[in-house]
């Protein structure tokens, strides 16, 4: 049996920050994953999906170039040259993952883990032994029951997708890779289908922004089936049917699982280790410790707070601290930024006027059409809205929730606000540079 101070399981943001930083102040860590590092963001996730929106939204610029007095000639779309771009993103990941660990001085090891003991794991037939480990091993798609689920594709085959687009793309799901990808494709030519379990989308978002959202997805093409049941999908000719319960029956070319991803720890046996857990992911103090095993943090995707890379980052940092320090630092994401990379972009902070409202709070609201104010049009025609929640008499923000050009930079303007207590009145305040996009968050906040 080998020993070590620390163990990260998972080699994403969380578990690479947690190692490293923990290796650096003198202590023996290993770092077990057995597929390749480097995180989902950077391997099939954010930074490969933005590579497609980008592709996305030169295309809009050239499609609306004649707006601006230039004339384009015919647009032709080469998607093998779009995805043979993206690998040069993502195909050096891995290795300089792997080199940060050797510089680091973390043991890594390629194998599949799991517990065997509240103090110990074992791994490719070796037993480890450990004074403290982070679960980290991120999420993954949520599993289809219904039959013919295995005609169905995740994200990671849509960005290794070197064929033409397909003509017709149907989506299960309504959140924000759903939308991503829908309105990627759907600029691209493709007769997009969402297909969503409820009536409501993207239900952590500011729904006032939201329904702009959709309605603006609608007039690209994009086709919402609400309250949509899966049946089951069968194969015929060179597409798929989809047999929904209420009788309809839809065709596609490509059929996307973009339904959520669940924590990836049904493989660890977390009931060896005595760990509890939730259908969300581990269950932690805000210290990011077990409830039930002081040995155990858990970060990042497998927590399941927030699904977000810089909240995995920053989660390994946590748990590297009160590992080395003891519990010290509180985990807060109470003004942590998101974004959902449409063209035009949506971008979210702190409270939904919903929730504000649900928690009894004094509040102010201010929404705004911004897309005929004078920085956006001069842009082009595209949809800008604004939609501020601050606490009443004080002006202290609450929440921030943006639709438009700008909207996933401005977003940190109202995160810095809320993060070091500047009020809503202290924002009108400021001078910006004219004409940019963060010059309208002087008018919106003087509302």
């Amino acid at each position: 049996m080998e020993h070590f101070d620390f163990i990260a399981l998972g080699g994403g943001n969380a578990g690479l920050t947690a190692s490293k930083q923990i290796a650096r102040a003198g202590n023996k860590v290993a770092l077990i994953d057995p597929t390749p590092i480097g995180g989902l963001c950077s391997l099939r996730g954010c930074n490969p999906k933005k590579v497609l929106v980008r592709a996305a939204e030169v295309l809009e610029e050239l499609l609306h170039a004649g707006e601006h007095g230039i004339s384009v000639g015919k647009i032709d779309i080469d998607w093998n040259a779009v995805i043979t771009r993206k690998h040069r993103f993502t195909d050096p990941v891995t290795a300089s993952a792997e080199q940060s660990l050797v510089k680091a001085g973390v043991h890594y090891i390629k194998a599949p883990p799991h517990f065997i003991a509240d103090d110990k794991l074992e791994a490719n037939g070796r037993t480890l032994s450990f004074n403290g480990v982070v679960v980290a091993t991120g999420s993954i798609p949520r599993r289809l029951t219904f039959p013919g689920a295995e005609y169905v594709s995740s994200s990671d085959d849509i960005l290794e997708r070197h064929e033409a687009v397909p003509k017709t793309l149907a989506i299960i799901g309504s959140g924000v890779v759903a939308f991503e990808f829908g309105q990627v494709f759907a600029r691209l030519g493709a007769c997009v289908h969402l297909l969503i379990h409820s009536d409501k989308v993207l239900r952590d978002l500011e729904q006032g922004i939201v329904t702009k959202l959709v309605e603006y997805s609608k007039s690209l093409g994009m086709i919402l089936h609400e309250r949509a049941e899966i049946e089951r999908v069968e194969p015929e000719k060179d597409t798929y049917l989809i047999k929904l319960k209420s009788s309809e029956t839809l065709a596609a070319d490509f059929i996307l699982n973009a339904a959520g991803r669940p924590a990836n720890i049904a493989h660890l046996n977390l009931e060896a280790a005595g760990v509890e857990y939730s259908a969300k992911g581990v269950v932690v103090n805000e210290y990011l410790r077990s409830l039930s095993n002081n040995r155990v943090f858990a970060a990042g995707d497998a927590r399941g707070e927030k699904q977000l890379s810089p909240v995995a980052s920053y989660e390994g940092g946590v748990v590297a601290q009160n590992f080395l320090r003891g519990d010290r630092v509180k985990a807060d994401l109470s003004t942590v930024p998101s974004a959902v990379f449409t063209v035009p972009p949506v971008a979210t902070v702190g409270m939904t006027e919903d929730k504000a409202r649900r928690e009894k709070l004094s509040i102010d609201v201010v929404m705004q059409d911004m897309s005929h104010w004078t920085v956006f049009s001069i842009a082009g025609d595209q949809p800008a809205y604004g939609k501020i929640i601050s606490e009443k008499g004080t002006g202290r923000l609450l929440g921030a929730h943006l639709y438009g050009p700008g909207a996933e930079e401005n977003i940190h303007i109202f995160s810095l606000a809320m993060r070091f207590g500047i009020t809503k009145m202290q924002l009108a305040e400021l001078i910006y540079a004219y004409p940019t996009y963060a010059s309208a968050l002087s008018y919106l906040t003087s509302q």
